[in-house]
Parts: C-alpha cells; sequence; structure tokens
C-alpha cells in the first residue's frame, strides 16, 4: 500500500472516530443519569365581585371581593425520552374584602388585619397561622396590583414562606356565567344546593364534609347542615362521613326524602327524627355509635333498606323484625351467634348479610335456621363467620341467588351445588365464581 493511500485510510479512520463521540457520550449520559425532569409553571390571578369563597369554591354572594392567586407547577420525568411519571403540585390564595376601595394605596398593612382576610392552601394542607404584609400598589379596581409577603407555620412550627411577589389581578366578568350550569337536581355542594334549594334531588356531601374538615379541623362539622330542611324536594341524602353527633335541626322537615345514608358518623343513640320522614325507604347508619335499636322503630313501615352494620351492636336487633315490609338488613360487626326465631317475621326479606370484617364484635354464626321460612330470599352473607359445613338451612332456601362464605374457611367441596338450583354467583376466598343464567349449576 502506498503511503499516500495509507494516508487516507488513517484520515477516514479517524473521521468515523470522531463523527462517532457524540453518540457515545449522549449514549453514556443517558445511561448515568436515564431520568430527566423537566417543571412548568402557570399562575393565574382573577379579582372576582360579589363572591364568597370557601374550601376553593365561588359562590355569588353579594357581599365580597375576592382576589385569587393560583400558582401550579407540573413536574415531568423522563426515561429516553419516554414518559414515565407526572406530578402536579397547586398553590392557592385568597384575599377577601367587603369592598376593595377601602384597602388604602401604599400602605403596609400586616396579616392579619380587620380590613380583609387571608387563607390559602396547597395540594395538601391548609395554611394556618397566617402572617406578613399586603401592599395595595395602585387605586385600580380593574386590574389592581398587589405586593405580597406571606407566610405560615408549617408542621414543625416553623414559619415558612407562602407567596413573595408582586401579582396584578384582572377582573373576571364572566366567571359566574361561565361556571352556571343546570346539575339536573344533583349536587355536591351545600352552599350551592341552598341557593338553588327547589331544585335540589340529590345532595351528596361526602367529599364536602371531607374538604370542610381539611379547612376548618377534623373534628368539625359546618353548621349550614342546620338548613337542610330548606330543601324540601330531596329525595336522596349522603351525609357519610360528617361527624355529626346527632342530627342537625329542620331535618324532619325532609318530607320527600327517600334515601338517606348516615354511615361514618358519631349516633350515639338511633334518630328518632327520621319517624317524621313518611317517605323514607333506605337508612344506611353504618359504622356509628349505636348500641341498642329502640322498639319504636317499628314507625318507619315504609323502610324497605337497614343498614347497622360496625356499630356498637352485642347482639341481634329484634326490634328491626317489626319492619314488615323490610327487604335488605345488614349487621356485619354485631356480635351475633344465632339469628333468633323471630328473624321470620321479617316475610318480605330479600336480602341478609351477617357478613363482617374481624375485630372485636365480629359475627360468629352458626345457627341460620329462621332464614328457612323467608321466602324471598335471594342473597345471604355469611363473610367471615368461622364455619365448619356450610349450615342445612342454606339449602333449602331454593330462591337463593347469591352467597358469599369468603373467610368462613369453607371452599367448593364444602358445597354442594346441585342443592342450590337457583343461584347465579358463589363468594369464595377473594374470587366470586359466576354461573351463567341460561344454565343451572
Amino acid at each position: 500500500m502506498h503511503y499516500w493511500q495509507r494516508a487516507i485510510w488513517l484520515a477516514v479512520v479517524s473521521l468515523l472516530l470522531v463523527s462517532s463521540c457524540k453518540p457515545l457520550k449522549r449514549v453514556y449520559v443517558r445511561a448515568m443519569h436515564p431520568h430527566q425532569s423537566t417543571t412548568q409553571t402557570a399562575t393565574t390571578a382573577t379579582h372576582l365581585l360579589h363572591a364568597d369563597v370557601l374550601g376553593g369554591t365561588e359562590l355569588d354572594t353579594g357581599r365580597f371581593q375576592v382576589l385569587n392567586y393560583t400558582s401550579k407547577s407540573f413536574t415531568v420525568s423522563t426515561r429516553y425520552r419516554q414518559h414515565v411519571g407526572f406530578r402536579e403540585y397547586q398553590q392557592t390564595i385568597f384575599l377577601r374584602c367587603a369592598q376593595l376601595k377601602s384597602l388604602p394605596v401604599g400602605q403596609i398593612m400586616s396579616v392579619p388585619n380587620a380590613s380583609f382576610t387571608v387563607a390559602g392552601y396547597d395540594s395538601n394542607t391548609l395554611y394556618s397561622n397566617i402572617s406578613g404584609t399586603v401592599i395595595r400598589l395602585d387605586s385600580s379596581t380593574i386590574q389592581p396590583r398587589f405586593q405580597f409577603d406571606l407566610r405560615y407555620l408549617d408542621k414543625y412550627k416553623l414559619p415558612s414562606t407562602i407567596l413573595k411577589a408582586t401579582v396584578s389581578f384582572q377582573r373576571d366578568s364572566t366567571y359566574f356565567e361561565r361556571t352556571n350550569q343546570d346539575y339536573q337536581g344533583r349536587y355536591n355542594n351545600l352552599r350551592l344546593a341552598l341557593k338553588e334549594s327547589g331544585r335540589v334531588k340529590l345532595l351528596d356531601l361526602n367529599s364536602y364534609a371531607h374538604r370542610y374538615r381539611k379547612f376548618n379541623g377534623e373534628d368539625s362539622y359546618d353548621t349550614l347542615y342546620a338548613r337542610l330542611g330548606e330543601l324540601y324536594n330531596l329525595e336522596e341524602l349522603s351525609l357519610e362521613a360528617s361527624y355529626l353527633p346527632v342530627l342537625p335541626p329542620g331535618f324532619t322537615k325532609l318530607k320527600r326524602l327517600k334515601k338517606l345514608n348516615l354511615s361514618y358518623n358519631r349516633l350515639t343513640q338511633f334518630p328518632t327524627e327520621l319517624y317524621q320522614l313518611d317517605s323514607l325507604e333506605e337508612l344506611n347508619l353504618e359504622r356509628n355509635w349505636l348500641d341498642s335499636i329502640p322498639p319504636s322503630i317499628r314507625q318507619m313501615e315504609r323502610l324497605r333498606v337497614l343498614n347497622l352494620s360496625s356499630n356498637q351492636l352485642t347482639r341481634y336487633p329484634e326490634a328491626v323484625n317489626a319492619l314488615a315490609n323490610l327487604r335488605e338488613l345488614h349487621l356485619g360487626n354485631a356480635n351475633i351467634r344465632r339469628l333468633p326465631l323471630s328473624t321470620r317475621q321479617l316475610r318480605n326479606l330479600e336480602v341478609m348479610d351477617v357478613g363482617n370484617q374481624r375485630n372485636e364484635r365480629a359475627n360468629k354464626v352458626h345457627n341460620v335456621d329462621a332464614l328457612t321460612v323467608l321466602p324471598h330470599l335471594r342473597r345471604v352473607s355469611l363473610e367471615y363467620n368461622p364455619l365448619d359445613s356450610l349450615p342445612a338451612a342454606v339449602y333449602q332456601l331454593q330462591k337463593l341467588q347469591e352467597l358469599n362464605i369468603k373467610g368462613t374457611g369453607l371452599d367448593t367441596l364444602s358445597v354442594n351445588l346441585r342443592r342450590l338450583p337457583s343461584l347465579r354467583k358463589l363468594e369464595l376466598y377473594y374470587e366470586p365464581q359466576l354461573f351463567p343464567s341460561s344454565t343451572q349449576p
């Protein structure tokens, strides 16, 4: 090979090596640092006229002006340009006053302040003990500018900065027109429901109660519950997890109420106010502190579904046997050892649930003979009742369609499916077995 040919060959090889350095380096960097993150921040500042703010919900009340500052941070993680994660962090701060013009320009105003209120929260917590200063920088009522230096006490009781910046608030004159909508009678905000009381058919305050406690303390509940009686067309109401020790006043005015969920509250006595709700058909009192059911419950003649699971009951509440129209009875964790013969009075019963989770009041039912004379029984739950074998009485339930024996110690070999001709669903362990409706097991 001539010298000049060798030189050309070496030059080509060198060029190839140089051109490959960047890709090699890029591969190396990716291998050493496979996670890449980018953060995007969006900030909005709006000025709402005639608004009331609580828990992030704005309602037109004609009483307040609100400066609303919201900052959202979006963090996106990537691996080899592939999306692998997303996290959103949101911070919201409200400055609320009766009249914006009452706040002086150029004057340092301390927080807290009698002329206005400052509230705020982020994605995880409410800011408590907000302090600092606020300065109004101009006299504009259309696009006012404020300078904020706000702090709060974090979980370690140390001061942390919430907002230290100058913010310009733009008037949002179409907010209420844009957010106004027809809820089709279904509401989950008490304040909005009270504004449109005649339209409310269903009111679910579960998330509302959770949000209220988050912002006002774990042992608090909204005093506006006292106005529930104004919802005169209400048919379904859920006050689940509202921490109520008693029913609020005015409850007896809900004459059209058909379904009521009072689960996860703090009721220690059966609410006798319910006797005046002539339309009530379904009542859920699961996880309260009831230790007995009064004989006067017989007054609830229209009741079809009753859930008393996980209260402080120590035995089967025989008072419920007077409810002639009852279709479903749920008695989990009621310290029941047997179903008394008086259960036979529930001639219209379709669902008997004595299944439970294991705790100190867990049921241990072995004798269910009383069920054999209930002609309409189609679903039975014995979940987590320790059984040596399936009670013989169950085989006499010729219309039984669903049977739950999870956690009882029984398996498929313990159940003679041929003796249960109508069975369509058998729950064992944690997986239900389904039978086609066209064939019998």
